[in-house]
């Protein structure tokens, strides 16, 4: 009887075992096209707005926060003040 409840512990842990290291869907996620600011949005005014657009329709509690030490925004004396929507 004991060699049996081995052999059941035995035959247990190997399907425990087989089941987590199986093999799986390993796809990597797509990379967020919003993880960095685009080069379009510090080329032109229009574009840092259709950038901060883009973020405002798109909120996420799960991004990663941009890093924006090096970005230097573009300006314009001409241009009017615009609201992001």
């Amino acid at each position: 009887m004991k060699r049996f409840t081995s052999l059941l512990l035995v035959a247990t842990a190997t399907v425990v075992l087989a089941g987590c290291f199986g093999g799986g869907d390993d796809v990597a996620a797509p990379a967020d096209p919003l993880a960095a600011v685009p080069d379009t949005a510090v080329q032109s005014v229009a574009g840092t707005l259709d950038y901060l657009a883009v973020l405002n329709k798109n909120p996420s509690d799960t991004r990663e926060p941009i890093d924006i030490s090096a970005v230097v925004l573009p300006t314009s004396d001409t241009t009017e003040p615009a609201a992001v929507e």
